[in-house]
């Protein structure tokens, strides 16, 4: 799992700016879901239901900051339940934050590593922290461990580095369940000043120049120079991300564990890098949405295929048990693609993605609102006014005119606010008061 990579920013997706051999590998080797979204553009609501396939709103994980419920039966019981030993590794973000501070207030850079052992959803081997964002200062915690143990050199290196240790040991007739979690792409801390908030190893440094980087449409004119030194950090992070996966794919080529291994690749959510005049996330448009999904597992999944209808991270947890012969939890909101994705079958599961946002926790991200994103439009109400939108990605695919307001775009407006209605309510929510009052 990559975390804050676009849909858009891989060579595999048409992206000039980047080559990133390693991920196309894994696309023409495996199945390359192209509607992939994130049902919730922020860490933890899509942590939360990525491990247990539920709602943000169902699972007690509706906004930024909030935990998971140590009772709620995740995709470790699940896969623990069928003899996998499950382990993690990385970046975590369902947890109380305890605060590094209160232990080493000398080198405390304001994050936290600390993640008590009943609120790490069930995993059985744990190499993990709750939240870093510095990429040469992350502590991680393992087994019952409360004194941190600090990550040597670059982030993303150091987790290849324990999840290939890991792997390695395993017994060989062992059936394993195993999640590295990368902040990378992520803005963070750390490194050389000239990184700024994308910091790299230095063999990585030298790599894209800003003014060599090519924008997207949707990008206005004032904000272009700082979207290209913006982007140009963040490619940096990915081409270092993408050497790190190859090293993964590596180790199962040369352990021989390839061809019976299910490799799934995703992101939590995409970053907005300029679009719309707008830097990170959090809102409901194509780049902060649209997320890479793709699956391998060769002889099972036809290699090369794509699967262009809606996919979210509710349906990567029961899909990944599907592949494997696993039931659910009973309560799961998500869908297992399994099926269609084996068979190679264009068929439509959902007709459109969710996407919740409630207030958070935090100084950023307080409109609340709800949205669907389908194959050709995002439909969104919120508290907010200027972030009521309706897009035709078919003739607006950059997103560069909201229909809206559009008198003639009255009757769609009334088919797509009774959709997002129905997939609020089969969320199992109550409708939001804002609903109501857009209603056209």
């Amino acid at each position: 799992m990559a975390d804050q990579l676009r849909y858009h920013a891989l060579s595999s997706s048409g992206d000039e700016n980047i080559a990133t051999p390693n991920i196309d590998r894994l696309v023409a080797e495996g199945a390359c879901c192209t509607a992939a979204f994130s049902q919730y553009p922020v860490c933890t609501p899509f942590r939360g239901g990525l491990m247990t396939g539920l709602h943000g709103t169902t699972s007690g994980t509706a906004r930024h900051g909030d935990y998971l419920n140590p009772a709620l039966k995740t995709v470790a019981h699940a896969f623990k339940n069928a003899d996998y030993r499950t382990s993690y590794v990385g970046k975590w973000h369902l947890a109380p934050e305890m605060g590094l501070h209160l232990i080493l207030p000398e080198q405390w850079i304001g994050q936290d590593f600390w993640v008590h052992p009943g609120f790490r959803g069930g995993f059985e081997d744990w190499f993990g922290f709750n939240v870093s964002n510095n990429y040469y200062q992350t502590y991680i915690t393992t087994g019952e461990k409360i004194e941190p143990e600090k990550l040597d050199g670059y982030q993303t290196d150091a987790l290849t580095d324990i999840s290939l240790q890991y792997l390695a040991a395993r017994p060989a007739d062992e059936a394993w369940f195993h999640v590295v979690s990368y902040e990378s792409p992520h803005p963070g801390a750390g490194g050389n000043p000239r990184s700024r908030s994308y910091p790299v190893p230095e063999a990585y440094e030298s790599r894209f120049e800003p003014e060599d980087i090519r924008l997207r449409p949707n990008v206005p004119a004032e904000q272009q120079e700082d979207a290209r030194e913006q982007l140009a950090g963040y490619y940096r992070l990915i081409a270092n991300l993408d050497d790190n996966v190859g090293r993964l794919l590596d180790y199962l080529d040369a352990s021989g564990q390839t061809e019976n291994t299910l490799v799934v690749f995703f992101s939590d959510h995409g970053e907005m890098g300029g679009s719309q005049g707008l830097r990170n996330k959090q809102v409901p448009f194509e780049e902060s949405l649209h997320i890479p999904l793709v699956w391998r597992l060769p002889g099972v999944i036809p290699a090369g295929s794509t699967y262009t209808h809606p996919v979210c991270g509710l349906d990567i947890y029961p899909t990944s048990a599907g592949f494997c012969g696993i039931t659910p939890a009973a309560a799961c909101q998500g869908l297992d693609y399994s099926g269609v994705l084996t068979q190679n079958r264009d068929e439509a599961l959902r007709d459109a993605v969710l996407v919740q946002w409630e207030d958070t926790r935090f100084s950023f991200g307080n409109h609340p609102y709800r949205a669907l994103r389908s194959n050709r439009y995002t439909y969104c109400v919120s508290q907010e006014d200027a972030l009521c939108c309706l897009f035709d990605h078919q003739d607006d695919p950059f997103e560069l005119k909201n229909r809206f307001e559009e008198p003639e775009s009255h009757s769609l407006r009334q088919d797509l606010h009774a959709r997002l209605q129905q997939l609020v309510l089969d969320a199992g929510e109550t409708v939001p008061d804002y609903v109501h009052k857009h209603a056209p």
